[in-house]
């Protein structure tokens, strides 16, 4: 019996250090946004051995619940039309919409806490991150310009303060279009940290949005 025992011990220290070198197993995130006028795409990838073995997902990512939202719906009775909640079907009120509101930014504050212990555990080694800009008035498009530069260095000193970032990976630029109204924006950017963290952050933003909407798993009436 006794063999049988070390045939299990050495199985479970065996799996516990495969799962230890897993975890620790070095992951990027990828996230890349390109914007050409009113057209707007982008994709976000995480994935080991340098990339070469991920998970991809593009953005916007249309469904079919999105275009559910406020309908409205004709009352037999009356012959009148009500708004109601395409989701639920719950009535639309101001105490609901507020009481979802109130929920929706308690789990945007509580992700982007997630999200910022996600940064300080990783490297920003590609930031590349270029933008045209333009309108009809010249003197409008330069003041443009140096607002458009301004918002970037507050947004790269905020994200200095929370992120280590390899300044050699690092590229900005504003380029003003003198002459015609015109945009154009690309974003290219790679984080490095371990597939264990990536894990641990997944499993939190899905308890905080799992917890702040629970409909999304039982399709249930929370604010009837």
């Amino acid at each position: 019996m006794r063999h049988i025992f070390y045939v299990q011990l050495a199985i479970i220290v065996l799996f516990v250090v495969l799962l230890a070198l897993l975890l620790t197993l070095p992951a990027q995130i990828r996230i890349v946004y390109e914007g050409r006028g009113r057209s707007h795409k982008g994709q976000v990838k995480v994935g080991i051995l340098k990339g070469r073995l991920g998970l991809k997902i593009g953005f916007p990512h249309p469904r079919k619940s999105l275009k559910r939202g406020l309908m409205p719906t004709r009352n037999r009775a009356g012959g009148s039309y009500k708004l109601h909640l395409g989701i639920n079907r719950a009535s639309v009120s101001f105490l609901v919409q507020w009481r979802r509101w109130r929920d929706m930014l308690t789990g945007i504050k509580r992700s982007i806490g997630v999200f910022k212990k996600l940064l300080h555990r990783s490297v920003c080694t590609r930031l590349l991150w270029e933008t045209g800009f333009g309108l009809d008035d010249y003197a409008a498009t330069g003041m443009t310009a140096g607002l458009i530069w301004a918002g970037k260095g507050l947004i790269m000193g905020t994200l200095s303060r929370h992120l280590r970032i390899r300044p050699a990976g690092v590229r900005i630029a504003v380029v003003p279009q003198f002459g015609g109204a015109s945009f154009a924006s690309n974003l290219d950017c790679i984080l490095e940290t371990s597939l264990g963290h990536i894990i641990l952050v997944a499993f939190k933003l899905g308890a905080i949005w799992l917890i702040r909407n629970p409909g999304l798993l039982v399709r249930g009436k929370r604010y009837a």
